[in-house]
């Protein structure tokens, strides 16, 4: 990362309702921070936690998934930081900047050193002090952070950071009768491309998966579902929060093999704004595994324009699988069920009901399965750096080469 503290000409006034509807992402820098307090007889491993949410709100009720993590300053109560990131504000009328400095420990739950709010409104191109406040409300130092347009990165020398804020423990499985009006699986909204909005069926998969989305953000932290793509890229959590779903809690491979090995797709699209074509890679993020080789395994997506007669209004992706080359394995389609604004598309949601009411759905027919984690629960931090592959991830690296990378 740069040292990019050149003095620039003030950034024109935003408009910012234009940047609250979501028109243009906001870049957010921290800079550095000043008169930290030790952590602990040893000193302070310093590194800095973002989140963007709505005003007043607390540090759980802020989206875990869109959490950025700064790296760690060794042994420094006057880190120098220097990252910088975009982040989304659709949806939030009064966006805040939350930010938590903690005390990086090897054996025990990292320390909170102490938090601060400031509105992304207040920020600008020049660096705005935003006081800490520790335990038992004293002041624990400062950090010091700007706000302003995309570009603003650019203009401050300062690459984009990728380091998202560590993976959260999974939610709980909860049940949802298809029955009732209120859909708890997440509706993908913008600024995802229109042919990932909505909410999806997986077709044809029996007592497996049911309905998934590119929604966004979640309390998932780890960098899925974070509700826009990074470039092409988009990750989702199998059994994440309120975005993916079975048609049978009973079906231990599909349930207990992905809470076990913690999987995740990474879908890699082939056009940001309008995709046709995406390559899946799926990872175990508990063994720190991914399958990245094609000859071995080859997940591929792409729209499907010959059943339009047969679900008008809907958008369908066509799934192909092969694995050593064969393909042909397995082929099925994904198709929108429910639109962006909430709505149920016809014919396809009756044809989603009739199967999931099937005996082909397994033992818990009318019924979908799925994780959800409460906002209160969000654990805002891993205490223990031999978590080496969530570490890694949260300052930026990876023990696998990502080919997206």
């Amino acid at each position: 990362t740069s040292m990019g503290c050149t003095a620039l000409c003030p950034l024109p006034s935003p408009d910012f309702e234009s940047v609250v509807h979501g028109i243009e992402p906001r870049a957010i820098i921290m800079w550095r921070a000043t008169n930290l307090k030790n952590g602990d007889a040893l000193g302070s491993d310093p590194y800095v936690v973002v989140r963007v949410g709505e005003a007043g709100t607390s540090w759980e009720q802020k989206s875990r998934s869109a959490g950025r993590r700064g790296a760690v300053a060794g042994e420094n109560k006057n880190p120098l930081w220097n990252f910088g990131f975009t982040a989304e504000t659709a949806g939030l009328s009064k966006p805040e900047v939350h930010v938590r400095v903690y005390d990086m420990d090897l054996f025990n739950d990292d320390d909170l050193l102490g938090e601060g709010r400031v509105l992304l409104q207040n920020l600008d191109d020049t660096e705005k002090e935003v006081a800490l406040v520790g335990k038992g409300g004293a002041i624990a130092g400062s950090v010091f952070a700007s706000g302003g347009y995309e570009d603003l990165l650019a203009e401050k020398n300062i690459k984009a950071w990728v380091g998202y804020e560590s993976i959260a423990p999974q939610g709980p499985v909860k049940s949802w009768d298809i029955t009732e009006a209120t859909i708890p699986i997440r509706v993908a909204t913008a600024p995802m491309p229109k042919a990932l909005r909505g909410i999806f069926w997986l077709m044809d998969q029996e007592k497996g998966t049911a309905l998934v989305s590119f929604a966004g953000p979640s309390h998932d932290g780890g960098g899925c579902s974070v509700g826009s793509l990074r470039g092409k890229f988009y990750s989702i959590r199998c059994s994440g929060d309120r975005v993916w779903s079975w048609a049978d809690e009973t079906d231990k491979f599909n349930i207990w093999a992905t809470q076990q090995a913690d999987l995740i797709y990474h879908f890699v699209f082939d056009n940001a704004e309008q995709p046709r074509k995406c390559q899946i890679y799926p990872e175990s993020r508990a063994l720190d595994i991914v399958l990245n080789n094609e000859w071995l395994l080859d997940y591929e997506m792409e729209l499907e324009e010959e059943l339009d007669d047969k679900f008008p209004g809907s958008v369908v992706w066509r799934r192909r699988s092969a694995i050593l080359g064969q393909e042909g394995l397995l082929t099925y389609c994904i198709v929108q069920v429910v639109d962006e604004h909430g709505n149920r598309i016809q014919p396809a949601w009756d044809r989603f009901v009739e199967y999931q009411n099937s005996a082909k759905a397994g033992e818990r027919p009318g019924k979908i399965f799925y994780h959800e984690i409460e906002a209160s629960s969000s654990i805002p931090a891993l205490g223990c750096s031999m978590c080496c592959g969530n570490r890694r991830r949260a300052e930026g690296g990876h023990a696998w080469n990502r080919p997206w990378a």
